[in-house]
């Protein structure tokens, strides 16, 4: 819950006549136009329910990791500034319109989610920021925004116009990614607290200016706040139009249960206990989620020697010091004994908040 508004998801049994819980957040006096999905899974993916109150739905202000004033990077806001109830770039729905930008060599279309996310799938053509966390988004944006005007400089009839067309034909995009996923650290969590800019290697290759930015994300809310700090900061020249995604990957993938007609590749992340989602927004057949790092984990992962159940996995068995590796087996240990007295859906305490304190 924040200012801006509400965003979450809940999980409870299928109610077959009617559905109590929709209909009170429909008919809720300060719900109205509330955006709401609906899928199905055949397990409970929480463990309990959490409410927060928050200064932003999505964090995209504040100095969180302690750095000094001199090191605030470009388009650092302390509070934030910007109102996505007001601002707000134009809504594309998910069907042919969106995939026309996809397929237009001169749109740029910006995943707004973090590494790990984009890790696990994307769109075709959509590109990248690199980033650990949404805090690294504006000074990215600006950055990038200067690339294009750079690039259009470059291009301009006094400059050094490059070639533009792959093998005399196909247009080539007007900007690439430069990242490739290692699978050792492919969708593993980074500092969600840092400042830090994208590094200058992970920034994409900008060969020419967009003639116009789209925007997407999860659920259309981040995206919601990008394309709001974008117009409001005007981070990009007033003819460029900047779009995003209705709804965001999942609605996309709710109108695209046939992947065969669908330009989005691989599976999307989601912070629960499915891990990823799929055309139709099935629940992964691919991805679990190692306990230990919460990093997603294939089968394969699973089968290696560096797995063990709730402590560590390939991503992890490096990080965790001694006492969270112990920590983990602890829970672990209380989690198979509980399931084998026919626990289900199970939360465990974790030893690390006894009494209150970390240890």
């Amino acid at each position: 819950l924040a200012c801006e508004g509400i965003n979450g998801t809940i999980c409870y049994p299928e109610q077959k006549d009617e559905d109590k819980v929709l209909d009170f957040l429909n008919n809720h006096d300060h719900f109205h136009g509330l955006r709401t999905r609906i899928s199905y899974v055949d397990n409970a993916i929480f463990h309990r329910l959490k409410v927060k109150k928050k200064k932003e739905i999505v964090t995209i202000c504040g100095g969180a990791d302690g750095s000094s004033n001199d090191e605030k990077p470009v388009g650092f806001m302390e509070k934030c500034t910007i109102d996505p109830t007001k601002i707000v770039g134009k809504y594309v729905k998910p069907g042919k319109e969106w995939d026309d930008l996809l397929d237009d060599p001169d749109v740029v279309v910006i995943d707004t989610r973090n590494k790990y996310e984009i890790d696990l799938g994307t769109f075709e053509n959509a590109v990248s920021p690199n980033t650990d966390n949404f805090r690294q988004f504006p000074d990215w944006l600006h950055r990038f925004a200067k690339a294009c005007e750079d690039a259009d400089e470059k291009n301009s009839p006094n400059g050094d116009n490059e070639e533009q067309k792959i093998d005399g034909s196909k247009k080539e995009q007007c900007v690439l990614n430069t990242e490739k996923v290692d699978d050792k650290t492919k969708g593993v969590f980074s500092n969600a607290r840092t400042l830090k800019p994208v590094k200058e290697e992970d920034m994409p290759v900008v060969r020419r200016k967009p003639k116009a930015v789209a925007m997407f994300c999860t659920g259309g809310i981040r995206c919601e706040k990008s394309t709001s700090y974008t117009i409001a900061a005007k981070v990009f020249p007033p003819d460029i139009p900047v779009y995003h995604l209705d709804g965001g990957v999942l609605a996309y993938l709710d109108a695209h249960p046939d992947k065969t007609k669908s330009k989005w590749h691989g599976e999307c992340f989601v912070f629960d206990k499915r891990v990823a989602v799929t055309h139709g927004l099935n629940p992964s057949p691919t991805y679990n989620a190692c306990h230990a790092c919460r990093s997603p984990i294939s089968e394969d992962d699973m089968k290696r020697s560096d797995y063990v159940e709730g402590v560590s996995c390939k991503k992890c068995i490096d990080q965790a010091s001694d006492k969270q590796q112990q920590r983990f087996k602890e829970r672990q240990k209380q989690v198979d004994l509980a399931e084998a007295k026919g626990g289900k859906n199970l939360h465990i305490h974790d030893p690390k908040y006894e009494n209150g304190n970390e240890s």
